[in-house]
């Protein structure tokens, strides 16, 4: 199909939004639209995925754009987005140039950085062998403790779990039983985003590979030494492996909240311009997961696909909390059942959602394996098995990450 609409799509970014809202958009809107994807790579991966490349457990797959978008009749651009002009419906490109739109979807991620100096953060750039010296000293026998710190401000602390499993697994593996493992987050339980059940469910996990963890802590790094607060627990001669905190996109002629996040309504449209969405990381959505970035792009496409002519009753981002917790046995899969901002959540080691990726989009999560070479496509869920999980309701999952993370909801909308 070649579209022939005069509707021009511009859709910002080379991630997992950016390609869910790509698919889903075509989808519904067909021929409605004319899509252009402008991103700063040329291949896309699973980033989520990069949590076990360190202990050989699996490999980042990555996939040429441009064999994405060629089903969806998507043309790819290589650049990044400078700055956005409103006013005048053009994005002003890396190289230079200016490119027009009709409607704009900007899934540009946000910025990690570091929130220690000198210790191993994991996650701030595509490097994944910075764990291989630390795996190699604690067989070694060079390194007897390690701390996992989960940084104030980091609301997926979901990776750093897995880290601090496998890590566990891997040297007890090899006979080391000497070791001091420790995990440290300003959680007051792990992983409680999700409930009580996976909680417990995350609990058991850690003190079975002997995990120590401190709930309820804010860590201070500093030559070596960590301070927890409140309370004045100190760790030394702790190798640290932490999360990196992320700061907003920050793009001229966007507005943005006082963290740099770009604040967008229930449809995913950004407050303060028109014709402007985003979806992903880059949003003021405190939780920064990629199951949630797909379902925003869906809400995206649904209303972009109606504004276009299309057969569409647009439904506003309700959030479905999923994460598969690798552990270095296995997979734990995990689910969120909020009712009113309770409810226990799940916990299980059968997949509770379908297809039970890694990271699930209801269109990425179907065509990824298509373009793997002699991968099938996704089987038919078995009996019990959900696609989708559990509707958040919006203003309960806003206000709950947003206390949990001491960030203040009211804070002004700048420019």
């Amino acid at each position: 199909m070649t579209p022939n609409a005069s509707h021009h799509v511009v859709i910002a970014g080379g991630g997992i939004a950016a390609l869910e809202a790509t698919m889903a958009l075509r989808d519904l809107a067909e021929d409605r639209v004319r899509i252009t994807l402008v991103a700063p790579e040329r291949e896309f991966e699973i980033k989520a995925l990069r949590t076990a490349e360190p202990f050989a457990r699996g490999h980042v797959p990555r996939y040429a754009l441009s064999d994405i978008a060629e089903p969806f009749d998507a043309e790819v651009r290589i650049a990044s987005v400078d700055a956005v002009d409103g006013p005048n419906h053009t994005v002003r490109l890396d190289d230079g140039s200016d490119l027009a739109y009709d409607a704009l979807v900007l899934a540009v991620g946000a910025r990690p950085r570091p929130a220690y100096e000198q210790v191993l953060t994991f996650g701030a750039d595509s490097r994944t062998d910075i764990l291989n010296s630390l795996i190699a000293d604690l067989e070694d026998h060079y390194t007897r403790k390690v701390a996992f710190v989960v940084p104030p401000g980091v609301s997926w602390p979901l990776p750093l779990y897995e880290l601090a499993l496998m890590t566990a697994h891997q040297v007890w593996d090899a006979g080391i039983d000497d070791v001091e493992l420790h995990l440290v987050t300003p959680e007051l339980r792990p992983l409680g985003l999700f409930g009580t059940e996976p909680s417990q469910a995350v609990t058991e996990l850690l003190a079975e590979a002997g995990i120590a963890f401190h709930g309820h802590a804010y860590a201070e790094v500093e030559h070596g030494r960590i301070t927890l607060r409140p309370g004045h627990e100190r760790f030394e001669g702790a190798r640290v492996v932490a999360l990196p905190v992320l700061e907003g996109p920050e793009l001229p002629g966007v507005p943005t909240d006082a963290h740099g996040f770009i604040p967008v309504d229930a449809h995913g449209r950004v407050r303060g311009l028109t014709d402007v969405y985003a979806a992903g990381d880059a949003t003021d959505f405190p939780v920064k997961q990629g199951g949630l970035a797909t379902q925003q792009a869906d809400a995206i496409a649904e209303y972009l696909a109606a504004q276009c002519g299309a057969p569409v009753d647009p439904r506003p981002f309700r959030p479905v909390l999923r994460g598969k917790l690798l552990t270095g046995r296995g997979s734990r899969f995990l689910r969120h059942a909020l009712a009113g901002g309770g409810g226990e959540g799940r916990a299980s080691d059968l997949s509770l959602w379908f297809p039970p990726t890694k990271v699930s989009g209801h269109y990425l999560s179907q065509w990824l394996p298509r373009l793997t070479p002699g991968a099938a496509a996704p089987p038919a869920p078995a009996p019990g098995e959900a696609a989708i999980d559990v509707e958040v309701p919006l203003p309960s999952a806003y206000d709950s990450a947003r206390r949990a993370m001491t960030l203040d909801p009211y804070s002004p909308v700048r420019h």
